[in-house]
C-alpha cells in the first residue's frame, strides 16, 4: 500500500512537469477568434432592427427595452444573413416579408414578442446570433437585448408595477420629505422661542425710555413677522425667496429655509398661547421669592409651557410633511414632485397618485401614533390651540 501511494505521486509529479512543458501559445491559439474580413465587419457596423410600429430604426438603447415585435435584414450591403434567436418570450418567424422603408423596399424577418415578463421577473435578456455569408464562407455575430415589463391595464396591476419599478424613487422623495419636515421643525421652533420671547415681553413701570422702545419694537418686528408668514401660502413664499432671490443658489437650502421660518411663526403662536395659559400665581410666586423677571420665565413658565405645547408642536412636524409638496414648485424632488415624475414616464397618474396618498398617510398616521405614545409616557396635556392650515 505504503509503495502504492509513493508511486501514484510520482506519477501525479511527472504528469504536471510534462503538462508545464507544453508551450503556452500551443494552448492559447485554441481559442484565438477568426479576424473578420473588413465587407463582414462594414455588414455588421450598417446592419439595422426595425420596430414594427413605425419601421423606424431600433437603436441599441432601445433594443434593450423590447416591448413590441420587430423586422431583422435578411441582406445586408449584399451579404445574406441569417438569424437564430435565444429567448423564451421571443419567436421567429420562419418566411420573410417585405417592408416599405422612405429608401425603398427591403425583405425582413419578423421577430414576435410572445409574452412579456411579469414585472416581479424584471428584464428578461435574449440573444440573437447573426451569420453572415460571404466568399462561401459563414461568419457569426451576437446582438444581445431585453425584452421588459410594460405597465397592466388593470389598476391593481398598475399599482403593483410602479411599486416594484419605482419604489426607489417613491423612497427617495419619503426620506427627503421627512428630513425637511423634522428639519424644519427644529429650526423653526428655535426660532420661535425668540419670537415668543419677543410677543410676550412686558414693559414695567421701572423701564427707561431706550428700554420700553427697545421691547415695544421687537414686539412689533415679532408680531409682524408672525402676521407676514401666517398670512401668505408656503407655496408664496418658496417662489418669493427661490425665483425672486434664487436664496443659497440650491433650491433644497431655499425649501428648508421657508419651511423653518414659516414653522417658526406658528410654533411662536403656539407657545405664547401656552406661556399665556401658565397660572399667573406661579409667576407672582417665582418674584417673591427672589427671582427676576427673566429667570422666572426661564426656569419656570417656559419648561411647562413648551411641555404643555409639545402635542401642538409635533401636531405642526406632521403639518409639514404635506405641506411640503408645495415645495415642488421649486424644483425640490421630494415626494410629490418624485411622483409626477413618474407620472411622466408611463402617463398613469390615478395609481402613483393613489401610491403617494398612501405612503403619506402611513407617514402621518405612524408619527402621530409616536407622538401620542410620547404625550402618553411624559404625561402631556394637550391644548386646544390652532395650527397653521
Amino acid at each position: 500500500m505504503r509503495k502504492f501511494t509513493i508511486r501514484s505521486i510520482l506519477f501525479l509529479l511527472a504528469f504536471f512537469a510534462l503538462v508545464s512543458l507544453i508551450p503556452r501559445s500551443d494552448i492559447e491559439g485554441l481559442t484565438t477568434e477568426v479576424l473578420l474580413p473588413e465587407e463582414v465587419t462594414e455588414a455588421i457596423e450598417q446592419i439595422d432592427f426595425y420596430s414594427s410600429y413605425n419601421y423606424q430604426t431600433i437603436t441599441e438603447e432601445k433594443l434593450n427595452r423590447i416591448t413590441t415585435d420587430f423586422y431583422l435584414p435578411v441582406e445586408v450591403t449584399e451579404i445574406s444573413v441569417t438569424y437564430l434567436l435565444d429567448s423564451e418570450y421571443l419567436s421567429l418567424s420562419e418566411e420573410t416579408e417585405i417592408i416599405e422603408l422612405r429608401t425603398g423596399n427591403i425583405e425582413v424577418i419578423k421577430v414576435s414578442v410572445e409574452k412579456l415578463p411579469s414585472v416581479i421577473k424584471g428584464d428578461q435578456s435574449f440573444e440573437i446570433i447573426a451569420t453572415f455569408y460571404f466568399e462561401n464562407n459563414n461568419y457569426i455575430h451576437s446582438f444581445s437585448g431585453y425584452v421588459i415589463p410594460v405597465i397592466p391595464d388593470d389598476f391593481l396591476g398598475g399599482s403593483l408595477y410602479t411599486v416594484v419599478t419605482y419604489g426607489s424613487m417613491f423612497v427617495e422623495g419619503a426620506l427627503l420629505t421627512l428630513g425637511l419636515s423634522l428639519t424644519g421643525t427644529i429650526i423653526g421652533f428655535v426660532i420661535a422661542l425668540f419670537l415668543a420671547t419677543a410677543r410676550i415681553i412686558e414693559i414695567t413701570p421701572q423701564d427707561g425710555f431706550m428700554r420700553k422702545s427697545i421691547k415695544k419694537g421687537v414686539n412689533r418686528l415679532s408680531s409682524l413677522y408672525i402676521t407676514l408668514f401666517r398670512g401668505t401660502p408656503m407655496i408664496v413664499q418658496a417662489s418669493f425667496f427661490w425665483y425672486g432671490f434664487g436664496l443659497f443658489g440650491n433650491p433644497l437650502l431655499c425649501g428648508l429655509f421657508v419651511v423653518s421660518l414659516n414653522t417658526a411663526a406658528y410654533i411662536a403662536e403656539i407657545i405664547r398661547g401656552s406661556v399665556n395659559a401658565i397660572d399667573k400665581g406661579q409667576i407672582e410666586a417665582s418674584l417673591s421669592v427672589g427671582l427676576s423677571y427673566s429667570q422666572t420665565m426661564i426656569f419656570v413658565v417656559f419648561p411647562q409651557a413648551i411641555k404643555n405645547a409639545m402635542p401642538a408642536i409635533g401636531n405642526e412636524f406632521v403639518i409639514n410633511i404635506k405641506d411640503t409638496a408645495v415645495l415642488s414648485v421649486i424644483g425640490i424632488f421630494e415626494l410629490f414632485n418624485q411622483t409626477k415624475k413618474i407620472t411622466g414616464m408611463h402617463y398613469r397618474q390615478l395609481e402613483a397618485y393613489a401610491i403617494v396618498a398612501l405612503i403619506y398617510l402611513f407617514l402621518t398616521y405612524s408619527i402621530t401614533s409616536l407622538l401620542k405614545y410620547v404625550e402618553k409616557r411624559m404625561g402631556m396635556r394637550p391644548l386646544e390651540l390652532v395650527s397653521s392650515n
